[in-house]
């Protein structure tokens, strides 16, 4: 099966394939967006993913249609029906066409899919990245992902699988595309919200099934940290087998992440 792509006409999604040059979240990277894993028939937590596009359009005073974000919904059950394969889905909401500091009031919603392989459970060695990381609109999934592919790239040349990001104050963030989480003193933490680790389902499932704290995690703390696991939508669970090269524990994030997959 190939990509496929829809565009909302306010009624409907029709398929397209581009979007105008003049649309905000080409020119500007003004856009949201929430990835939905599309397999066994369903769209995995839908309606969380929904809640989290209004959630964040409304954060900066965007007028979407809430009603278009429920067809957007829709089309991604139908891709779930009728796909033989599964596929990792996006649900974007652009700032649609203005100039930067215009209000937002016609923003455009676009369905996006993609056939990929279920994952393998499988570890990964991270690294902390060297240089400061600020997310814009902390907490929030923007299009502006320019400097999480950078610190991939840069942790995968030097033979780490994923990256650990750090604000200015030192505090972790997440990792470059998944949430993170950690144990101190035999407690799992996670970084908040405010500090820019983004309000991901999978994080949130995570914290319904274990007894997680939210609060700062600094650089120097990951010296006691006796394990270490990331989070996203389409792996689950995902291991840390080595921080900078230490090597730690896997077996708890292996079992959450047998978890997530076996759950009904």
């Amino acid at each position: 099966m190939a990509d496929q792509s829809f565009l909302s006409t306010g009624s409907e999604f029709e398929p397209r394939k581009a979007l105008p040059l003049t649309d905000r979240g080409f020119r500007y990277g003004m856009s949201f967006f929430e990835s939905v894993a599309v397999r066994g028939g369903r769209a995995e937590f839908l309606e969380g993913h929904l809640a989290r596009l209004e959630a964040a359009c409304a954060k900066v005073g965007w007028a979407v249609d809430t009603g278009v974000l429920q067809q957007a919904g829709k089309q991604l059950e139908a891709l779930a029906h009728s796909s033989p394969t599964p596929l990792f889905s996006r649900i974007y909401v652009t700032a649609g066409d203005g100039g930067p500091a215009d209000p937002v009031t016609a923003p455009r919603v676009l369905v996006f899919a993609e056939p990929r392989a279920n994952p393998v459970a499988h570890s990964v060695a991270v690294r902390v990245h060297p240089e400061p990381f600020l997310p814009v609109l902390g907490g929030l999934k923007t299009a502006n992902y320019w400097a999480n592919a950078e610190a991939l790239r840069q942790a995968r040349a030097e033979g780490s699988g994923e990256a650990l990001l750090f604000n200015p104050l030192g505090e972790l963030v997440s990792a470059c595309m998944a949430n993170v989480f950690v144990e101190l003193d035999g407690a799992w933490i996670t970084p908040p919200t405010a500090q820019g680790a983004r309000d991901g389902v999978t994080r949130e499932w995570v914290r319904r099934q274990r007894t997680v704290e939210e609060r700062p995690i600094r650089r120097e703390d990951l010296v006691r940290a006796t394990g270490v696991f990331l989070t996203s939508c389409w792996s689950g669970p995902v291991p840390v087998s080595a921080l900078d090269g230490r090597a730690l524990p896997t077996a708890f994030a292996e079992a959450l992440g047998a978890e997530f997959f076996q759950r009904p």
